[in-house]
């Protein structure tokens, strides 16, 4: 049986969205890296101060594998992709260990779960719900059986500002990733409607002119055969 041929439109519509998959990813990057620079310093301080190595050692991974995906621009589009939502995940993960299930570490794997769908489609953000909510149970159960101990909790105690500040840093990364991605996919989205509309008139002022000139051929035969058809004197 022949294999189905693949048209010049359908690949040009393949890389049109591996293109802005591949845009979405970068800004994310980005936007984790210069956002996120002012809350990594301050964890960074915060965390050496109170002895926090948990939240000290997922901030320097975070960071860190932030600016290799950024930066490695070479390695493909999976690989880069699948590291970011891996590197999330991580840093996620030990966030639950480090503080329990406080915004941060809940903000961290929500996030993830949505940058999946974006990169990848649906059969990956199943799988890294599914992750997620297994590293939920996972770290809940361990720390309520007691095995673990939260590393601290004056970490995000409510009555230091500097506390209010690093969430602030946190919720602006985040937000901002998603924010980016969205505007990023629906700015493409409305010009490729609006592409889509100026190619519909173009065919509907292409479809007048065919149906004009079809009209002016029957005439033109019409005429013809009438002449034809009148006696000769």
């Amino acid at each position: 049986m022949a294999k189905k041929s693949v048209t010049s439109w359908e690949r040009d519509v393949v890389d049109e969205a591996k293109g802005l998959r591949a845009q979405v990813l970068n800004m994310s990057l980005l936007v984790a890296v210069v956002v996120g620079g002012a809350a990594f310093v301050r964890t960074l301080i915060d965390a050496v101060e109170r002895g926090a190595w948990t939240v000290l050692g997922g901030a320097v991974v975070m960071y860190t594998g932030a600016v290799v995906l950024l930066l490695m621009k070479r390695l493909s589009y999976a690989v880069r992709a699948l590291g970011f939502l891996a590197l999330l995940y991580i840093v996620g993960v030990l966030a639950l260990l480090a503080v329990g299930y406080l915004g941060a570490p809940i903000l961290i794997l929500a996030g993830q779960s949505v940058l999946a769908s974006v990169f990848f489609g649906r059969r990956v953000t199943l799988i890294a719900l599914g992750l997620n909510l297994i590293a939920l149970l996972g770290v809940g159960a361990v720390l309520s059986t007691g095995l673990m101990t939260v590393e601290t909790l004056d970490f995000y105690e409510p009555t230091v500002f500097m506390n209010w500040l690093r969430i602030t840093a946190l919720f602006a990364v985040f937000c901002g990733i998603a924010v980016v991605s969205v505007d990023v996919i629906t700015n493409h989205l409305s010009q490729s409607l609006k592409d889509q509309a100026e190619l519909i008139e173009n065919l509907k002022g292409a479809m007048q002119l065919r149906d004009s000139a079809e009209t002016q051929r029957h005439n033109a035969e019409k005429r013809l055969r009438e002449s034809q058809q009148m006696p000769k004197l």
